[in-house]
């Protein structure tokens, strides 16, 4: 930082020319607090931005999750009642057919939990 001059040694024209300096020093440090707070104010409104932006990412990957949840609960169900003990009063023919369904209904869920998996992922990056 530059040292102050002796003022008591500086001529009339010298001190209004220092005056002048500090005139436009002062003048320019206020211009440059008036950028600063400008840019201060558009970092907090993109900061209120970014928060709102992630409370809703927050709350779609939440919703997500409580989905993906439910379908591997379904799909657990669907699992349980193929591979578990046939019910015996059902003939086989409506077994054949409630297989079939059961299949569907399990490729339709493993396909709706690979998109809501590559949706979350998609989310998180």
């Amino acid at each position: 930082m530059n040292t102050l001059p002796d003022l008591s040694q500086l001529t009339h024209e010298q001190l209004l020319e220092f005056t002048r300096q500090l005139a436009l020093q002062h003048q320019s440090l206020a211009q440059s607090n008036q950028e600063l707070e400008k840019s201060n104010q558009q970092l907090d409104a993109k900061v209120q931005h970014l928060e709102v932006s992630n409370q809703q990412l927050d709350a779609k990957v939440q919703h997500l999750s409580i989905l993906n949840q439910k379908y591997e609960h379904e799909l657990a169900l669907f699992k349980k009642h193929k591979f578990g003990s046939k019910n015996e009063h059902l003939t086989a023919k409506q077994i054949h057919l409630w297989d079939e369904a059961v299949e569907e209904d399990i490729a339709a869920v493993d396909l709706e939990l690979e998109r809501l998996n590559a949706d979350k992922t998609d989310a998180a990056t």
